[in-house]
This record gives structure tokens, C-alpha cells and sequence, in this order.
């Protein structure tokens, strides 16, 4: 395998991805006009139609995973880490490292593709959260698929338009393994080791971490679990149904639980990534914090739903949430720090 094989794989996902993203896209357009429709003339032909909609972009998203998939596998086949022998002797010696390459198992959720995944995760949670209400059979609950069909169509749009994981796939990555086999012709040496002493850090605390393969799909699957929530709430301001709270508290309980253990798998990674790094004041971990507080709240109050006003309480506290947790993602993009998307 070579570096050839790994650029040849990167140029192929681009060529397959883009037409799907692509339909994706076109399929939000429509979802989202569709939907928006329905809700304004209770057209059940139009409902009919946003469910196939829906569908439709719930397996394009899954096709478009499963080519990330496979070029996360090349990345794995095609490139090596290969020390040099007198390098590998020092690692050895000094660092008690005993292997004499480095391969890259990158998560499928970095970079350009968290946000895909997040959609993705959207996508699933309506498909199960539409089968299991679905014997309701009513104009409210349709209501409610649309609106959260609206939601998945500007997902599928901002992902389209600013996080496009087919358009120059992982350019981060990509930077690194270009660095490196720059390095590996270089004529001094030096350049080569401090190349490869960098990816080492970066490949075994990051990339290949089993932390980075469980703390950010929790977080991200908590994340579209509480897009619900925000979803029912928005509903529970305008109509006092037992349904849309139902709702809302039922996917807020999972992804609360989500978001709780994936913090807490995140803090001994923390640790050990970042050691001698001040880290806890990174203002993701503290935007976090203040989500999960906010959520905790919102499920407190939920507690006295039936006393005098908390319906409305519960349903602004549940928007709020979700507002926290919309700017607790950008933060990643909007403040410096070890987790801003520059690191």
C-alpha cells in the first residue's frame, strides 16, 4: 500500500460522495418545502409525501456513512508510519516504545463529519421516534413529524453548505500524512523525527484513542436525541398535549444519559492528553457544564409539571437547553482553546 493508493481513495470518495450529498441536499429542499406545506393546510397528501421524503434521506445519509466508512478503512490500509531503525531504537530506549509503526484508525466523526454523523443520528431517531408514535394516527402528531421533518431538512442543509464531509474529505488529516511523506524525503533527518514524534502524540491520543471512539458519538447521539426534545417543547408552548411533553421527556432521559456518561468518559482523556494542560478552563468543557446543568434543571422541573404554570416553565427551560447545547457545539469553531477546531 502507498501513499498513491490513499490519494487515489480520497479522489474516489470525493467523485461517489458528492452525487449523494448532493441528493441529500435536493431531498432537504423538498422535505423541508413539503413539510412546511402540510403544517400550514393539514394536507395529508403532503404528509404522505414528506414520510417517503424523510425515508428517502434517512438511507442517503446511511449510503454517504458507509462511503466515509470505507475510506476511513484505506486511510487505515494504505498508510504507515514507518520509523526509521535508529529512531525506533531511541523510542524504545527512551520511551518504552517497542512497536516500529504507526497506523491511522480514524473515528468517523471528525473534522468535516461530525456534523454529517449528528444529522445522520437525526435521521434514525426519526425513523424510531415515527414508528413508535405512529398509532396515534393524529393531526397533532403529524404536526409534530413535520416540524421534526423541517429540522432534519436544515440539518441535511447546513451540512451541505458548511460541513460537506465529500468536499476535500478531513483536510486536517489529509495535512498531516501529506507532512509527513514530505518528511520522509527530506534530506535532514531532523525534519523526520520531529514529524513523526508529533503524529506519534497525535495518532495515539487522539485518533487511535478508544476515548475518541466512544466520548463524541455519545455526545453526538445525545445531541440528536435532545434535537426532539427541543422539537416537543417548541409544541408544549403553543398546545397543552400530553404527547408533545411525552415526547420531549422521553428522548431528553436518553440523551441526558448519553451526555452525562459522555462527559464523564471524557474527563480521565483528558488526563491523560493533556496533562500539564489547564484544560478544565477550555470553555467547551465549561459550555458543557452548563448544558448538563441546564438539562438537569429542565428535568427537575418537569418533576412538578402539573402545578400552576410549570407546563410553560418546563417548555422554555427545555428551549433554553437546547439553545446551550447549539452554542456549546460552536464553541469547537468561535473560541480558542485545546478543543477549538485549529488544535
Amino acid at each position: 500500500m502507498s501513499y498513491q493508493e490513499y490519494l487515489a481513495a480520497r479522489e474516489t470518495i470525493t467523485t461517489i460522495g458528492q452525487p449523494v450529498i448532493t441528493f441529500i441536499l435536493i431531498i432537504s429542499l423538498l422535505l423541508g418545502a413539503v413539510s412546511l406545506y402540510h403544517m400550514f393546510t393539514r394536507d395529508k397528501r403532503a404528509y404522505t409525501l414528506s414520510a417517503q421524503l424523510r425515508k428517502t434521506s434517512t438511507v442517503l445519509l446511511v449510503i454517504g456513512f458507509i462511503i466515509i466508512a470505507w475510506f476511513h478503512l484505506r486511510i487505515y490500509q494504505t498508510i504507515e508510519l514507518v520509523y526509521p531503525p535508529e529512531l525506533a531504537n531511541y523510542m524504545a530506549a527512551d520511551m518504552g516504545v517497542s512497536a516500529t509503526s504507526l497506523r491511522f484508525a480514524v473515528p468517523l466523526w471528525i473534522e468535516n463529519e461530525k456534523l454529517y454523523f449528528w444529522t445522520l443520528c437525526i435521521s434514525i431517531f426519526l425513523v424510531v421516534t415515527n414508528f413508535q408514535y405512529n398509532f396515534l394516527r393524529s393531526e397533532v402528531a403529524s404536526l409534530f413529524s413535520s416540524a421534526m421533518n423541517i429540522m432534519l431538512a436544515a440539518f441535511g442543509l447546513l451540512t451541505y453548505y458548511t460541513s460537506n464531509p465529500f468536499n476535500e474529505p478531513l483536510p486536517g488529516l489529509h495535512s498531516e500524512i501529506a507532512g509527513w511523506y514530505a518528511a520522509t524525503v527530506a534530506t535532514d533527518p531532523n525534519v523526520l523525527y520531529g514529524t513523526l514524534y508529533q503524529l506519534y502524540f497525535r495518532i495515539i491520543y487522539y485518533y487511535n484513542s478508544e476515548y475518541m471512539w466512544t466520548h463524541p458519538p455519545m455526545l453526538f447521539i445525545a445531541y440528536a436525541s435532545l434535537v426532539i426534545t427541543f422539537v416537543g417543547c417548541v409544541f408544549m408552548l403553543f398546545r397543552r398535549e400530553k404527547i408533545f411533553d411525552r415526547i420531549s421527556y422521553n428522548h431528553a432521559k436518553f440523551g441526558y444519559l448519553l451526555l452525562t456518561v459522555g462527559m464523564l468518559i471524557g474527563y480521565p482523556w483528558a488526563v491523560v492528553a493533556w496533562e500539564g494542560k489547564d484544560w478544565w478552563w477550555d470553555p467547551k468543557v465549561n459550555g458543557s457544564i452548563m448544558m448538563w446543568v441546564l438539562y438537569s434543571a429542565y428535568l427537575h422541573s418537569r418533576i412538578y409539571l402539573k402545578r400552576r404554570n410549570m407546563w410553560q416553565v418546563t417548555a422554555i427551560l427545555g428551549i433554553i437547553c437546547f439553545i446551550s447545547l447549539v452554542f456549546t457545539y460552536l464553541l469547537t469553531y468561535i473560541a480558542p482553546g485545546i478543543h477549538a477546531i485549529s488544535q
